[in-house]
């Protein structure tokens, strides 16, 4: 059945719009790797309700507030705004709902009743483990060797891009809903891994990350001022920073080689340089973080193999490095070849390793546990279990390098295997995912407003390296409402049911997205409905639903807000265009005329003149259309199908004995909230009179 195969039957089969929802995702949700229901924690933003937005965010991503700050966003990369003007920034919404909260964010607790789990490894994806098992009713234990946990962003991501209070607003949250975090504890050192189940615990999730710098074997390697990147971004975190010289030279292209070329530059090296095997495109760091470098003053040499660090007198003066040929096969697997002829000479006094990273299998002594060959842990990608049924493992441990995001998914997997295990059930981890809507394409590209994308204020290069302080400045609540609104909603669009089309071409008519098509019945593209909601208003038969919102749900709405006591013998109720309107409009919180209650919608293209006719009969004394003019509004064509919905509705409350005057149209020509207050309480004087 095809999205436009929808009878009325189907519908009373499906419970509520989210379910109508998870039969097609945009692709923003699909390319996340925890499948964060992006579409609805940006409805919740552009409306001001930031509390819902970020309760929505966390049902998926302990790691909220890190991921808003140092996610690789892949959401954006195959957000379908990209094919009209930019990708809504996503991460800066998630940031700013996140960090707003902080650890305060809800907190839903669940009876912890069922066996005790250690998790070895306080990190995004042991961190994101423990609370999967939290909320599933477990009793979780996680065991970190540091001093504080948080993994990765707590000790090897720089301060100016991930400050320790953002970290820590995650891992307090987590820690709130039951989990127990004991730092300071080494296993395999303090405490062995076979013991852990003597003491109690029925499971064991491994998830300690890979902490160790790989080395490379080269002469005057082991020269102590040749040091692991992430040895050195601990030391710098824990406030332990080693002593380097002045002119530093890493090696390595990735984020972390990034990260530790910054890092040296603020510890006030006076020449940063980095060297890579890649040339710029092949470059694995990520782009902005290459550009802030560079704006930083941090030179890279592409294309270069390190062959030997030359030392004289016990001091590190230069390396030498030979040609790279290339970096990939023809199969585009990593095997680098290199010109032995053409070696270059680049001076420094301090060098440090960053081409990849190892795991510290310490944590094995005295187990049972095998490790691979690769010096990782041998597991069952199918089931999370390591050769001991009971041990499992995830995060880096046990699958490729990968994000923060990458990492709370593995977590979370690996929890629900624990789960099915400890329940006696056959491990059956079902990874499938809902279809997708494809990309925009077509007319419709054109038909969709352009609207800037709300930029991050970053502070000058020349003063941002001088410290740790962070280099970007978070959104401003306009700022991220604004952004907020530039989502097109995919997904939330319109269904027909065929059953109840009379194929009247209503709908070919008033979508100004040309959308529609009619044959037998109307049939409507998912994958270019921009959910604006005119053809469900205008459709004569009632054949077509949103599956954004429940049926009738501005009714609802209105019942609510009528049901309220503001203090007045009077009911008005005004619908106000919000599309431009703050968080405390939105809220309730901005003033409005005595006797007016106001309901804020996105957009006032789903208003239908049913709805005001409804909200008539549900006991409002008068009603107020607040629209704006069509430049201002979310969709094309809304205003001028507001102006003749009203003019309808007048119409039929005239022919009822009802005054006319009693449904108000206003019209701004710039909102503002003291353009809506000046027309409200206008109108207000014109009822009286």
């Amino acid at each position: 059945m095809t999205i436009s195969d929808v009878t009325s039957t189907d519908v009373a089969k499906l419970t509520s719009p989210k379910e109508l929802m998870e039969r097609l995702w945009a692709p923003c949700r699909y390319n996340c790797p925890v499948h964060a229901d992006v579409r609805a924690y940006l409805e919740h933003a552009a409306a001001g309700r930031f509390g819902q937005a970020i309760d929505v965010i966390r049902e998926k991503l302990p790691f909220a507030s890190v991921c808003g700050r140092v996610c690789h966003h892949p959401c954006e990369a195959n957000c379908r705004r990209n094919d009209v003007d930019a990708a809504v920034a996503i991460r800066e919404v998630k940031r700013f709902v996140a960090e707003r909260a902080g650890a305060g964010a809800s907190v839903r607790k669940t009876t912890q009743n069922k066996a005790n789990v250690a998790v070895v490894g306080g990190g995004p994806a042991g961190l994101s483990a423990a609370l999967e098992l939290a909320k599933l009713g477990y009793r979780p234990t996680v065991f970190e060797r540091l001093g504080r946990a948080g993994g990765v962003p707590a000790t090897a991501i720089p301060s100016y891009r991930l400050p320790r209070d953002v970290v820590a607003m995650d891992v307090d949250w987590v820690k709130a809903h039951g989990v127990n975090v004991v730092t300071g504890v080494e296993i395999g050192k303090d405490r062995g891994l076979d013991q852990l189940k003597a003491e109690g615990f029925a499971a064991v999730c491994l998830a300690v990350g890979l902490s160790r710098t790989r080395p490379l074997p080269m002469p005057g390697a082991d020269h102590k001022n040749v040091l692991g990147a992430l040895e050195f971004l601990t030391a710098v975190a824990f406030d332990r920073a080693p002593k380097i010289g002045s002119d530093v030279l890493v090696i390595g292209g990735g984020n972390v080689a990034v990260d530790t070329a910054r890092s040296a530059l603020r510890l006030g090296a006076a020449r940063v340089r980095m060297m890579c095997l890649e040339d710029e495109s092949e470059m694995p760091a990520f782009v902005w973080e290459q550009d802030e470098a560079r704006q930083e003053g941090i030179d890279i040499i592409y294309r270069r193999g390190p062959v030997e660090v030359t030392v004289v007198g016990g001091d590190i003066r230069a390396v030498k490095a030979r040609r790279v040929t290339r970096v990939f096969d023809e199969n585009k697997r990593f095997n680098p070849q290199y010109d032995d002829s053409d070696v270059i000479t680049v001076a420094c006094d301090t060098v440090i390793i960053a081409i990849g990273q190892m795991a510290e299998l310490g944590f094995l002594a005295g187990s049972s546990v095998k490790a691979s060959a690769q010096g990782r842990l041998e597991v069952n990608a199918a089931t999370c279990q390591t050769n001991l049924p009971h041990v499992f493992a995830c995060g880096e441990i046990a699958t490729p390098p990968g994000s923060v995001v990458e990492a709370c998914a593995s977590g979370q997997r690996a929890a629900r295997a624990i789960d099915q295990y400890l329940s006696g059930k056959p491990i059956v981890l079902d990874d499938s995912l809902p279809p997708y809507i494809d990309k925009l394409y077509g007319n419709t590209t054109g038909k969709v407003r352009r609207v800037g994308r709300e930029n991050v204020v970053c502070e000058d290069p020349a003063e941002r390296k001088k410290s740790f302080t962070a280099i970007d400045r978070n959104y401003s609540p306009l700022a991220a409402l604004r952004e907020a609104r530039r989502c097109m909603g995919c997904g939330g669009g319109a269904e027909v049911l065929v059953d109840k089309c009379a194929a009247c071409m209503t709908c070919v008519r008033v979508c100004p997205f040309e959308v529609p098509s009619v044959g037998d019945v109307a049939r409507i593209d998912s994958a270019l409905c921009q959910a604006c909601g005119i053809c469900v208003a205008e459709c004569p038969a009632n054949a077509i639903i949103t599956r954004g919102h429940e049926h009738g749900w501005i009714g609802e709405l209105t019942r609510a807000t009528l049901a309220g006591d503001n203090g007045s013998a009077r009911k008005t109720i005004a619908y106000i265009c919000g599309y431009r309107a703050s968080a405390e409009e939105w809220s309730g919180q901005a003033p409005l005329p005595a006797g007016v209650r106001g309901i804020y919608l996105p957009s006032l293209a789903p208003l239908r003149v049913a709805d005001l006719l409804h909200a008539f009969e549900d006991g409002a004394d008068a009603i107020f259309v607040v629209s704006c003019q069509d430049s201002f509004e979310r969709y094309p064509q809304a205003a001028k199908r507001i102006r003749r919905r009203v003019v309808q509705a007048r119409t039929m409350i005239k022919a009822a004995g009802l005054k006319s005057s009693r449904l108000q149209l206003m019209e701004l020509t710039r909102p503002s909230r003291a353009a809506v207050e000046e027309v409200l309480a206008e109108a207000a004087g014109r009822l009286k009179d």
